[in-house]
């Protein structure tokens, strides 16, 4: 693995790391989810770059090395929003890692929603979408949640890190899972997973009220069907979660964006839900064969 460092357009740099390969199947970009960071997803990287395919991942701003940590950018930076420049950092980090070889995009929870906000942007440089852990649900929730946001950042400012916004957003994901052993049974039944997850400082941080506002603002954007008609009718989607994933409405959000897509058009999108999974399938009890039905269907492509 090599990390090349990557500049900005608000003039900040960050390090992508590369798994490259001298004639890839493809190249695989990993999109972390909220409050963890890309090193997380190195076995998964590995796993791939075995397969042949060359693989890049990096840290969303405000996680991982890059500071201040869980918040994108203050509003307007570079006279470009948080979400905004997020989408200008994974164009920038294929530009410095990618050939002529075909793209796909990989986004897990927050990533993907990211990716789909990617793909409405620069769908045409794809040539595939996969999305791990994801939902699709009214966006009515998410103008009330952003509207709180604004309200608490006139307060406390755009940089302030908000256990509000986190209990409101988190805090009954566990409850399912009662008798809890930990704050995060919600993500894994693996036990060393989660444990994993609790003691690495870089996991389970809190976010600014900035970065509430504009997450918020492109989960609105994804929900609009005419955006997600800018996506590529033709471009080859697989979704996967687990069937106990709150994040994913206990198995109902991933088959509804599934639907979502097919009424935009989307003709190509493959749905895998697993029994009793939870949040994070690429770190559950069974993630050998999560990485294996991954790669079937990037196998399956025709590239």
């Amino acid at each position: 693995m090599n990390k090349i460092t990557i500049s900005a357009a608000d003039h900040s740099t960050f390090e992508a790391r590369l798994w490259p390969q001298t004639s890839p199947v493809a190249t695989i970009h990993l999109m972390h989810g909220m409050a963890e960071h890309c090193d997380r997803y190195i076995p998964l990287a590995e796993f791939l770059h075995q397969a042949g395919y060359q693989v890049v991942t990096h840290n969303h701003r405000g996680h991982g090395e890059r500071r201040p940590r869980g918040h994108y950018a203050d509003a307007n930076a570079a006279g470009m929003g948080g979400w905004e420049l997020l989408m200008d950092d994974i164009l920038r980090v294929q530009q410095a890692t990618c050939g002529d070889e075909p793209r796909i995009l990989l986004g897990h929870s927050m990533g993907s929603f990211i990716a789909q906000g990617f793909a409405i942007r620069h769908g045409d440089l794809l040539s595939g979408l996969i999305l791990s852990g994801s939902n699709h649900q009214s966006s009515a929730l998410f103008h009330l949640g952003r509207s709180v946001a604004s309200l608490l950042k006139l307060r406390q400012g755009q940089q302030h890190l908000s256990g509000v916004m986190d209990a409101l957003s988190f805090g009954a994901f566990n409850k399912a899972f009662r008798p809890n052993r930990t704050d995060f049974d919600w993500l894994s039944r693996d036990h060393q997973q989660v444990d994993r997850y609790l003691a690495d400082a870089a996991c389970g941080h809190l976010c600014s009220l900035q970065l509430w506002t504009d997450l918020f603002s492109g989960l609105i954007e994804i929900g609009k069907a005419n955006n997600l008609r800018k996506i590529p009718a033709h471009l080859p989607i697989y979704l996967f979660g687990g069937d106990r994933d709150p994040v994913g409405q206990m198995g109902k959000g991933v088959p509804a964006l599934k639907a979502f897509l097919e009424k935009t058009g989307h003709d190509n999108v493959t749905l895998r839900m697993y029994p009793e999974g939870r949040h994070e399938m690429l770190n559950e009890t069974n993630a050998s064969e999560v990485f294996q039905d991954t790669l079937n269907w990037l196998k399956s492509l025709s590239l």
